[in-house]
């Protein structure tokens, strides 16, 4: 007689769900109960041991110097000489310990010379070169901007913290040659300077501008030009402006205020001249609003304001007409030579 169909699917679910003696000896083989103390231990001991300590990338094993050195260039898009592009990445304080490791080993010099030469002067080519660049650059996208600004800017690009972030950034830290690592600062920005000097020397000056225009100027984007020169007295220098254009000096008026009687207080200045408001600002007090509204005006009379428009990067910029001898109109000129600033100031507004 044949089973009820209840009992027989019941068996045949057992015989699904219930693991075989098999499954279970494959399961107790494989599980091994000293993996997670043993792991813990090592994590703990890693964690005693510290971080894992600088090392150059020629410690590594896949380390081909001949051969970055090589890519280098390539992955910029320059071609470099590979002798120039050596003597840009070997500093003085490399030379100096391979020839003091050299006489401690007992070996002549002169019988058997080191061969190489420091980038000292292709980084003052390098610094020479950027430099006159970004000056001439930004005295042409900010014609009516002093000279002393011109100059804070072009300070603030060639900062050695600021020249060695991009030669972080574009990999030469793992290329130079010098006695100390991690590298300085200075070791750092003196090789990108020699880089710079490297495709002056082997491309000439127009490579050498466009690459200083590649990789330093975009520093300046999503930045503040303005916090760059620090103007010591805003409304004294708006007045001399204003004087020498021809216009009345400036008058600021408060146009509103705000919760003038507790410590949430806020007031409007406008600066006035010929009857016109040229610039308004707020502030906590009426002293820093009116301070706040001079330099403003400052910004629209010198043409970095904050709506002006951006600067001419990429390619763009390959067709400037760039003049390298002209400069700016400077703040002792208008202070001294009154009928200098006069017709300077016609000529650039």
């Amino acid at each position: 007689m044949a089973a009820p169909i209840g009992k027989t699917c019941l068996s045949c679910w057992k015989l699904i769900i219930r693991p075989s003696s098999r499954l279970l000896k494959e399961f107790r083989r494989t599980y091994k109960v000293w993996d997670e103390p043993v792991s813990r231990a090592f994590f703990r001991r890693r964690e005693e041991a510290g971080p894992e300590p600088d090392r150059h990338r020629s410690e590594w094993i896949n380390w081909n110097y001949e051969a970055e050195v090589f890519a280098f260039g390539k992955r910029l898009g320059e071609d470099f000489k590979e002798e120039t592009l050596r003597r840009a990445f070997t500093h003085r304080s490399y030379i100096e310990i391979e020839e003091k490791r050299r006489t401690d080993l007992g070996i002549d010099l002169r019988a058997a010379p080191l061969g190489l030469t420091d980038n000292e002067e292709l980084a003052e080519i390098g610094e020479e070169t950027a430099e006159r660049y970004i000056k001439a650059f930004l005295r042409h996208s900010y014609p009516r901007m002093f000279e002393e600004g011109i100059c804070a800017i072009s300070d603030y690009l060639t900062a050695d913290e600021m020249l060695a972030d991009i030669a972080r950034n574009i990999g030469i830290a793992d290329l130079m040659l010098c006695a100390d690592f991690p590298p300085e600062i200075e070791t750092l920005s003196k090789t990108f300077k020699a880089v710079v000097g490297a495709l002056h020397e082997d491309q000439g000056q127009k490579k050498a501008a466009a690459f200083v225009r590649d990789f330093v100027l975009p520093q300046l984007i999503g930045k503040d030009i303005n916090e760059m020169w620090n103007v010591v007295n805003p409304m004294g220098l708006l007045t001399v402006v204003l004087n020498n254009q021809g216009q009345e000096p400036p008058e600021p008026r408060l146009l509103w205020s705000s919760a003038s009687q507790c410590m949430m207080s806020l007031y409007y200045v406008g600066i006035y001249s010929n009857k016109q408001l040229i610039a308004k600002a707020p502030g906590e007090t009426v002293l820093i609003a009116e301070e706040m509204a001079a330099r403003n005006a400052l910004k629209k009379i010198l043409g970095t304001a904050d709506y002006r428009a951006p600067l001419p990067l990429g390619k763009m910029a390959e067709n400037l007409n760039l003049d390298y001898d002209k400069k700016n109109i400077s703040v002792g000129d208008i202070t001294v030579d009154e009928h200098k600033l006069l017709h300077s100031a016609e000529t650039t507004m």
